[in-house]
């Protein structure tokens, strides 16, 4: 089936390819993972896809886990995979379902000071150095070594994602785009301590809220470690519902260092490692798969052509292209190999741009798509995208798409 026309879907899907809107909503704002979309689109999708209650959905790239938790609240079930540690850990603590008075009667432990001598330390690594003051730093190990001495694992989980959801507010940091920036602050010791109860305090009220909107049925919810070019999973799925990295150089592995540091990676090679491991969508990653099968699109060597003339601040640019769309049919195959038949696959991407040049992402996937044995069925425009601040200085304002694209495997 030949590529089709694309569909523009913003009246329909605009608002809701962003995370934004659910900043206000229980649980899925415990921690502002800025690379996602709205638990809104996923139930558009779950009727477009005409899912029941015993359905399964799987997202392979799950980071902040909005498809699993999305898919719990309509009584759908679901697995999650990522390769970044903090978005599996992320993912289930969000998915979990809590006893909120056994989670309030550990808040007596940090409700009073602590100035104990300070157990652990932080990796030896240059953001771990740079992003707290030592008394900040020194507060959020005592915090830390408390919430270890929790008995009870899911509370235990629940009170350490409380402590990575305000390390950002504590640091000489900011999230922007997709960049940890520098930004320092002058943060008083005790802030620390006060901050984590009341975040504390509001998800305990949320599991509250959240609790009693549920059915008394039981929905399987997980997540686990995995490469979505090689995923760990035996199960058939009625559809996926997922977002891959785009290819615009965000590197995850230094958006989200402070959490990896503060309780996933020991050493500056292991937080090496994941970023060397991960899809191609930035400049570090390697080459880890042979894309067997694969026929690269023709396009794909005609802009890249184009970037190499249009000039780049950074040569290996190219390669990442040309990797991206490989590890993708990679990706793809197993994603269809993890599909029922005739089961929907819905992937949110975004065009990008490079020095002036438009990647047409969606168009491409869905090519790369029929490569790997899914059938085409729509590319929807759900909204246009600015340009990167460099590329508007250079370019003007260049919008690019951000889509969904939807196969079937028939």
């Amino acid at each position: 089936m030949a590529i089709q026309t694309i569909q523009d879907k913003t009246n329909d899907y605009g608002s809701l390819i962003s995370p934004a809107r659910d900043r206000n909503e229980s649980i899925y704002n415990w921690h502002a993972f800025k690379h996602s979309y709205s638990k809104a689109l996923v139930g558009k999708l779950v009727k477009e896809f005409n899912l029941k209650k015993d359905s399964w959905v799987l997202d392979p790239f799950c980071g902040g886990g909005t498809t699993l938790l999305a898919c719990k609240e309509l009584g759908i079930n679901s697995v999650g995979f990522d390769i970044l540690p903090f978005s599996v850990f992320l993912s289930n603590v969000k998915t979990k379902t809590y006893d909120p008075v056994k989670l309030k009667k550990y808040l007596a432990t940090f409700q009073k000071e602590n100035n104990s001598t300070v157990n652990g330390q932080l990796p030896d690594i240059k953001i771990a150095r740079e992003a707290f003051s030592n008394g900040v730093r020194d507060e959020l190990l005592r915090l830390k070594s408390q919430i270890g001495k929790i008995h009870d694992s899911g509370a235990k989980d629940f009170y350490m994602l409380g402590l990575l959801s305000i390390l950002e507010s504590v640091s000489n940091t900011s999230k922007a785009g997709g960049f940890l920036r520098m930004d320092k602050k002058i943060v008083p010791i005790k802030i620390v301590r006060e901050k984590f109860l009341s975040r504390i305090e509001s998800m305990i009220a949320d599991v509250e809220k959240f609790n009693g909107n549920l059915s008394s049925k039981i929905i399987k919810t997980s997540a686990s470690l995995s490469d979505s070019r090689l995923l760990g999973t035996k199960r058939k799925f009625d559809a996926i519902i997922t977002s891959p990295p785009y290819p615009n150089r965000h590197d995850y592995t230094r958006i989200y260092s402070l959490e990896l540091i503060m309780g996933f990676i020991k050493t500056n090679d292991e937080l090496k490692q994941i970023r060397y491991n991960t899809l191609r969508s930035h400049v570090e990653a390697r080459r880890q798969f042979e894309a067997e099968g694969y026929v690269k699109p023709k396009i794909i060597d005609s802009i890249i052509s184009r970037v190499r003339k249009a000039g780049l601040n950074n040569s290996k640019v190219p390669d990442m292209i040309e990797g991206y769309f490989e590890d993708m049919y990679i990706s793809l195959m197993q994603m269809r190999k993890a599909l029922k038949k005739n089961g929907k696959l819905a992937l949110v991407v975004s065009n990008v741009r490079f020095g002036g040049v438009n990647v047409e992402v969606d168009k491409i996937l869905a090519e790369i798509g029929q490569q790997a044995g899914l059938a085409i069925k729509a590319i929807f425009m759900a909204r246009q995208r600015g340009n990167s601040a460099q590329q508007m200085e250079r370019f003007k304002r260049k919008p690019s798409r951000e889509s969904i694209v939807i196969w079937e495997n028939i």
